[in-house]
């Protein structure tokens, strides 16, 4: 059994509130490890009704879930990099109401599909806390370098939904959408010692919406810095299919492949998440500190 909370206020912009809605087990013994889910949608759409099922599936295996609303990128307003700040503000929200909800802010994880995993992965990479600790991302045919998504694009569109996103043309611009890509904050990222947050990029392989070599690309990236990352590719699907989209078939958590993926899923966040270190340690910390104390 589980508990929601719709259209919690966690943060604001100089526009409006921002919005989450909360999942809980009724029933549990320590605090909650925590999920952060963050929709897709082309930087333009989408809602955090989108994980629901999602949502509901995450609280009855024990974790507290924040699906969070985000500002969205319009003809006549650049998201980028404010909507950053607002994950900063969710993270914000999840230490200030740790003790009244019960929750574990070392034990995070961050999960999104197309643009939503671009937003997990660079908040994940460029983003670096003493308060809360990042354990895990979990990214579903995202975007992980805008600029080769602007030169190999698998689908051209009216509309550039990376142009949008940055306010600007990628002609003439290519150096400012690798540095807003998370694959251009990995070496950053290496250099923080208490970054240690492990990857499981999933993808279709007949994608038609996001390219998908960009996820091979950024797995090569995250395990040449030896970064824990797995993989899953899903070999008959393509775009829209990890949550629910109205007028889309599918996108329910015991749909294909969903269902396929779930004991990956679930996995992969017990063993990241749940059994994260205690405490804000990384495994790099863990082993200095551990070589120092052979030495004494």
């Amino acid at each position: 059994m589980f508990t929601v909370e719709k259209n919690v206020v966690y943060g604001e912009t100089e526009e409006e509130y921002l919005t989450a809605d909360l999942y809980m087990p009724l029933k549990f013994n320590e605090p909650l490890p925590i999920l952060v889910l963050i929709h897709g949608g082309a930087f333009q759409a989408g809602s955090k009704e989108m994980y629901k099922e999602w949502g509901e599936k995450f609280a009855q295996e024990g974790y507290f879930v924040m699906a969070i609303n985000y500002r969205l990128a319009t003809p006549n307003y650049a998201s980028f990099p404010a909507v950053i700040e607002d994950l900063k503000q969710a993270m914000n929200w999840l230490v200030l109401n740790a003790n009244k909800k019960e929750l574990d802010i070392n034990k995070i994880g961050l999960i999104g599909d197309s643009a939503g995993a671009y937003l997990s992965s660079l908040f994940a990479l460029s983003n670096h806390s003493f308060s809360y600790r990042v354990c895990s991302v979990i990214g579903v045919y995202g975007l992980y370098d805008l600029a080769y998504e602007c030169k190999n694009p698998i689908i051209v569109r009216d509309v550039n939904m990376n142009e949008r996103l940055l306010g600007l043309p990628f002609d003439g611009n290519e150096s400012a959408f690798y540095a807003a890509s998370p694959i251009a904050h990995i070496q950053d990222a290496m250099a923080v010692p208490t970054f240690d947050t492990s990857f499981y990029l999933i993808w279709g392989e007949k994608d038609t919406i996001v390219n998908p070599t960009q996820s091979l690309l950024f797995y090569e990236a995250l395990k040449e810095v030896n970064i824990e990352v797995e993989i899953t590719k899903v070999e008959d699907k393509g775009h829209f299919w990890f949550n629910q989209l109205p007028g889309i078939a599918g996108g329910k958590v015991n749909d294909y492949p969903n269902n396929a993926l779930m004991p990956n899923i679930l996995d992969f966040l017990h063993r990241t998440v749940k059994q994260a270190l205690n405490g804000h340690y990384s495994k790099r910390q863990i082993q200095i500190l551990s070589k120092i104390g052979g030495d004494v």
